[in-house]
């Protein structure tokens, strides 16, 4: 969720119902070294609670005095990330690439563990690879450490992405933990929050990929698991009026033209599915000025009232 999950998306995420938020990755060393680009990640303001700081490096004591500076700002817990697979993570030994040596993963929980008073999560995968899937032993091991919680993405880092999450791995890690297990991976709807729940067993549900431009799927889902009903989906023009007010709030956070240049990515997911929305993104993507793209969205949404097409479609997330 890097470039995703920063603080104008977390406080949107937890006014549409998110339960608790965390970080874009933050790298200890540049903890370490104090630089003014990892500081910027690791800022919070009090809408965004419950928050954790996600942490990643292969050092133990780098990944201690790491967590030991974060923690002075008061987050409500640090999270340590050994399930990343992006390659420019995995290249410098971090995320996903430490469920190769669970002896250097012990120390790292272990350390930062003993280094802060609040909790510490772990988020994790099954394994490197299909050869290799260590997803219960490294539980166990983050449980013996003293972690207060482990989020479990059911993929390996070789499948990245692809294919389907293999929720039956959720189920055997619950069964082999005393501590709370998150389920995470292909929740697209309310739905499958609920279905994950209730096959697996796990404690909570984590969403990432699917509340890019739908951060509705929060309020959804927990009211789905509440009372069975299926609230409708976002309409187009509430999609494109998020997204409009997720512009101002970039705006207000990063200044230009730093905050057009990170929302772009944003609008890919906001626009996703409505019609004519494909030329719109890439008209964006050359535009600068936030009165051109506002223009231009609020012309989109005249063009589409003109071709009579519904303000009320729901658009599947």
């Amino acid at each position: 969720m890097a470039g995703i999950s920063d603080s104008p998306a977390r406080r949107i995420a937890r006014r549409f119902g998110a339960a608790a938020t965390v970080s874009e990755l933050v790298a200890a060393e540049g903890v370490a070294r104090n630089s003014r680009r990892t500081w910027e990640l690791v800022r919070f303001s009090d809408s965004e609670r419950p928050i954790g700081i996600q942490i990643f490096g292969t050092d133990p004591e780098n990944m201690a005095r790491a967590a030991c500076k974060i923690s002075t700002l008061e987050p409500d817990f640090i999270d340590i990330n050994f399930g990343c697979p992006a390659r420019k993570v995995v290249e410098r030994n971090g995320g996903s690439s430490i469920l190769r040596d669970l002896k250097l993963l012990e120390k790292i929980v272990s350390g930062v563990v003993n280094a802060v008073k609040i909790p510490v999560t772990v988020k994790t995968r099954s394994g490197w690879d299909s050869t290799s899937l260590v997803y219960v032993q490294a539980g166990k091991i983050v449980e013996d450490c003293g972690a207060a919680a482990i989020a479990f993405h059911p993929r390996t880092k070789e499948q990245y992405f692809g294919g389907a999450a293999d929720w039956t791995q959720i189920a055997r890690l619950k069964e082999n933990l005393r501590i709370p297990v998150i389920g995470n991976g292909d929740i697209n709807s309310p739905i499958d929050a609920k279905r994950m729940l209730d096959e697996t067993g796990c404690d909570a549900v984590m969403i990432g990929r699917g509340s890019m431009g739908n951060p509705w799927i929060f309020q959804r889902a927990r009211h789905y698991i509440a009372t069975a009903e299926l609230l409708p989906e976002p309409t187009w023009r509430q999609k494109i009026e998020m997204a409009l007010e997720h512009l101002d709030m970039m705006i207000a956070y990063y200044g230009m033209p730093g905050g057009v240049f990170r929302m772009r990515s944003q609008f890919c997911h906001y626009l996703k599915r409505i019609p004519g929305g494909a030329p719109i993104r890439e008209s964006i993507n050359r535009l600068l000025a936030v009165d051109d793209i506002q223009a231009l969205l609020r012309q989109y949404i005249l063009d589409l009232e003109s071709r009579q097409v519904d303000a009320d479609i729901r658009i599947p997330a």
